[in-house]
């Protein structure tokens, strides 16, 4: 008989691992990036939070210009607040290993340069939309 309530224990156990996720404050933002028009892939996408720390959140458009932004797990997105949007659209240097370039220009580099400004709300998620850049000065 004892062996049977073990079961018992290890399934309620169990069960009770599941459920919902532990609320991080994180809300997951998604969207969709042009380029003159165009879906462009390979472009990163970073936050940088308005009291000028680091940015720690970053996205890579993928096919369709679709991005998520992660901070600490893919796909995790950030903390609600104000943020100022770059987009570097560089190429990877097979024999440097680097990235280079920037066929943006460099116009969406610098956050305190970036007409792109977002305010990511307290909500289960948040969809930025379509981002339409050019690459012209």
């Amino acid at each position: 008989m004892g062996h049977r309530w073990g079961w018992f224990l290890l399934l309620g156990l169990m069960s009770g691992c599941g459920g919902q996720q532990p609320d991080d404050g994180m809300v997951p933002v998604s969207g969709v990036l042009e380029v003159d028009g165009q879906p462009a892939v390979g472009v990163v996408v970073e936050l940088h939070p308005s009291s000028k720390a680091p940015a720690l959140a970053r996205g890579i458009t993928s096919e369709g210009g679709r991005f998520e932004i992660s901070t600490l797990t893919q796909g995790d997105g950030v903390k609600p607040g104000a943020y100022d949007v770059t987009f570097v659209w560089s190429e990877f240097n097979i024999v440097t290993r680097s990235q280079e370039g920037d066929r943006l220009n460099g116009l969406y580099a610098k956050p305190d340069q970036s007409p792109i400004h977002w305010t990511v709300p307290d909500k289960d998620s948040w969809e930025a939309g379509t981002i339409s850049l050019s690459s012209k000065r």
